[in-house]
């Protein structure tokens, strides 16, 4: 869930027609990578500035993680420049990292002198983001008040028609909140019965697309679209996913997503609580993303939380979709956890379930490399 903020980087002095137009205007993708290129190459001069100018045009571009080791590397050297502590708080609030935003706000606040412009913008963003916080805690408070109401009436067979369909809106919804314990799944489920109830209602049809979009399967979401657009072909939701196929500037927003998720991950490992905090929510809103799955498991034994890393090896043990991927990470965790049973179990299964021959050669190498038994029995188990 939003906070509903947007605030504007601040470039301080950009002139019409220099790299920063570029960035922020509509032009072809080839032309704003050179324009970025043109920036990092102005920011290799030192000025403060101009380095704060490429972090932004870094941002505008969605490489968030980039952004915020430039604006973390200036700020080591120039704690006191204002506009690199609210671009770098722009950036958290972007990236939904609220709390380290409040920080970089009131570093900013502390920071800079009395009655300057940036302290007094600073200011202000404390107050918005206290306020938006404020108003995000009563909506999803009122969320779940009516996400539990709901499900009591569908529990005691009391449902009235369309209970299903707000439920999985609502629950939907609760995806995005961290910490609310719905999952894309739970949003799923009441999304199907809500389309059993309704089969060919469009909200109904959309909200189900919505579900399993984040939790479902590629045939039976093919299924739903192509139903959808015979029922409602100009929705809006038929629409956003044609252009998440075929839209390259969404195609590129999805990789600078991907870029900025493995980065995540690589913090998470590295003992980043805030990472892994966000890896959770992924996890949260995408449970068939058995790559942040995979990360989180690893980020919590590498932080030696053993009983916690075992519990979601378990659950992903569990999956029924489990894929050669799935059992090939877990068949290692189990073997380190001493799990050595469950470990062969699982590199049979990645060694059953492999699609390519040098899928099948990394789990015998695998198998040999931890003593795991004999790698030719594999494919005999």
């Amino acid at each position: 869930m939003g906070t509903g903020l947007d605030w504007p980087l601040l470039l301080d002095g950009a002139a019409s027609g220099d790299p920063d137009e570029v960035l922020h205007g509509e032009y072809a993708e080839a032309e704003r990578e050179a324009a970025l290129r043109r920036l990092a190459e102005a920011a290799g001069g030192g000025d403060p500035l101009v380095r704060n100018r490429y972090a932004a045009g870094l941002l505008a571009l969605g490489r968030m993680e980039d952004a915020e080791r430039v604006w973390q590397a200036l700020l080591a050297e120039r704690p006191d420049l204002g506009i690199a502590w609210l671009n770098l708080a722009t950036c958290h609030l972007t990236c939904g990292r609220l709390d380290d935003c409040a920080k970089a706000l009131r570093a900013c606040h502390d920071g800079t002198g009395r009655g300057t412009a940036e302290r007094q913008l600073a200011e202000r963003r404390i107050t918005e983001l206290d306020e938006a916080r404020e108003s995000v805690a009563r909506q999803t408070r009122l969320l779940e008040l009516r996400a539990a109401a709901l499900r009591e009436r569908v529990g005691l067979g009391l449902a009235r028609p369309g209970d299903f369909k707000q439920l999985a809106r609502a629950l939907h919804a609760l995806t995005q909140v961290p910490g609310s314990g719905v999952t894309g799944r739970d949003a799923l489920a009441a999304a199907r019965q809500a389309r059993d109830e309704a089969p060919e209602d469009p909200e109904t049809l959309e909200t189900f697309v919505l579900g399993l979009l984040q939790a479902g399967s590629d045939g039976e979401l093919s299924d739903a679209l192509r139903l959808l657009e015979r029922v409602a072909p100009h929705s809006r939701v038929l629409a956003v996913a044609r252009d998440l196929s075929v839209d390259p500037a969404l195609q590129a927003d999805a990789g600078a997503r991907r870029a900025h998720m493995r980065a995540v991950s690589r913090r998470a490992f590295a003992g980043d609580r805030a990472a892994e905090d966000e890896l959770r929510l992924e996890i949260q809103k995408f449970p068939q993303n058995f790559q942040y799955r995979v990360d989180l498991l690893f980020a919590v034994y590498n932080r030696g939380d053993r009983i916690e890393a075992r519990r979601l090896a378990d659950e992903l043990a569990a999956e029924p979709s489990a894929d050669h991927f799935v059992h090939f990470h877990i068949a290692q965790l189990y073997w380190i956890l001493s799990e050595h049973e469950h470990s062969r179990r699982h590199f049979a299964l990645a060694y059953q379930t492999a699609a390519t021959e040098e899928d099948r050669e990394d789990v015998r190498e695998a198998v040999r490399t931890v003593g795991a038994g004999d790698p030719a029995q594999l494919g005999r188990q």
